[in-house]
């Protein structure tokens, strides 16, 4: 039997669509969403959603404050609204009319959902108490949109109690909300190694005695020997070395390589070892060679760790809508990166949930791909997921 709070939300899916359709035609790179932020607040406004002043110039935070006497609790809810350079492929209807631009990820229809919950959540307002925070993001997929909302007080003013993110996931099938708690997914830091020998004739490098190509591909090697070597197999990091630069002709020995990476890790302590761990090798490697070594090291977001106690709340609320089979639990934790990790920092009482897109008579959506489509049919269940949960922790 359908939910009460499903049911709603399959009675909006035309208004769902539709939204997706106009920004999936229309998808804007990160920080410069403009069309689709004034998109939003143009449907907020017809909601009677209010707009918080956060003086941002993309991205929006509406407020909804429920009308039921009870907790004041504040409840955020996020979707992300940025797109990706990808020149889309597909044939369908909405396909992007903006050259180069897709929305390869589902962003557009996350600001769907997280629209037609608003819609909903305005007509049940009697239903619930407290205040939710319906926080549309720029520039996920950089990693910086949510730092951008959070230093523009984005939870703040009402302080935020509890936060829910919804993003789709190709591994459970339409009609499955999956869920993890604690340690879901990973950290992302980057590096960038300089190695400076001195240039030379490629006929003879003992005249040169400083090889920066020998030098820094030996870095490469010891730096990969960091897993299993100087941390547990069991634990889970990943080092990738993804760029290499060195060089002007095939019989000059360069002066400089730099090489470049990224660094994952699940565990937040380990994750502050590691600048020091690749700089250790890196300067006794140079030395070795009579080069020098510099590291540059930035650090990304930090591990999504999700509540035990939210997620079981959250569990709760998906079994309402799907019921308990096809609520799934995420038995191995993610290497990707999600900057909601951010706003977890800040409200640690949050979850960051996978909703199910996958149709058993379709090819599985590939994310980040040209030829990446998000089921329509999906939309009402993430919805409903927003919703069913706003009530649930307002009860």
């Amino acid at each position: 039997m359908t939910s009460e709070i499903l049911q709603k939300s399959l009675d909006l899916k035309e208004y769902i669509v539709q939204v997706k359709r106009r920004i999936h035609r229309q998808p804007e790179l990160e920080m410069q969403e403009f069309a689709t932020t004034a998109f939003v607040k143009s449907e907020l406004n017809n909601m009677g959603v209010e707009i918080a002043p956060l003086n941002l110039d993309v991205g929006v935070v509406g407020i909804i404050k429920g009308q039921k006497k009870g907790k004041e609790i504040v409840t955020a809810l996020r979707a992300d609204i940025d797109a990706l350079p990808i020149q889309e492929m597909t044939d369908i209807s909405d396909k992007s009319t903006v050259s180069g631009v897709m929305h390869a990820c589902g962003h557009d229809c996350h600001t769907a959902m997280l629209l037609g919950a608003a819609k909903l959540l305005m007509s049940l307002r009697e239903h619930f108490s407290g205040t939710v925070k319906l926080i549309f993001q720029p520039a996920e997929e950089s990693l910086n949109g949510s730092t951008y909302m959070i230093n523009h007080g984005a939870l703040e003013n009402p302080k935020v109690d509890y936060i829910l993110g919804i993003h789709g996931e190709s591994t459970y099938e339409v009609g499955e909300i999956a869920l993890r708690e604690e340690a879901y997914m990973a950290s992302t830091d980057f590096f960038t190694v300089k190695i400076t020998g001195m240039s030379g004739h490629g006929a003879y490098p003992h005249r040169v005695g400083c090889d920066s190509i020998l030098a820094a591909s030996n870095c490469v090697m010891a730096i990969q020997s960091i897993i299993t070597r100087q941390i547990d197999a069991l634990d889970s990091v990943v080092i990738s070395i993804c760029e290499i630069h060195g060089g002007t002709a095939k019989n000059i020995i360069p002066e400089t390589v730099e090489f470049s990476g990224t660094v994952r890790c699940q565990d937040k302590h380990i994750r502050n070892t590691m600048e020091k761990r690749i700089n250790d090798i890196i300067q006794g490697i140079a030395s070795t060679y009579k080069c020098e070594a510099e590291l540059e090291y930035y650090y990304g977001v930090p591990p999504l760790i999700n509540s035990p106690e939210v997620t079981e709340i959250v569990r709760k609320s998906a079994e309402k809508i799907v019921g308990p089979a096809k609520v799934r639990q995420i038995e191995v934790p993610a290497m990707g990166s999600e900057d909601f990790s951010r706003y977890l920092e800040v409200v640690p009482t949050g979850v960051f949930a996978r909703l199910g897109i996958r149709r058993p008579e379709m090819s599985v959506p590939i994310f980040h791909n040209d030829y990446f489509v998000f089921p329509e049919e999906a939309l009402p269940y993430g919805m409903a997921l927003f919703v069913q949960f706003v009530l649930d922790v307002n009860q």
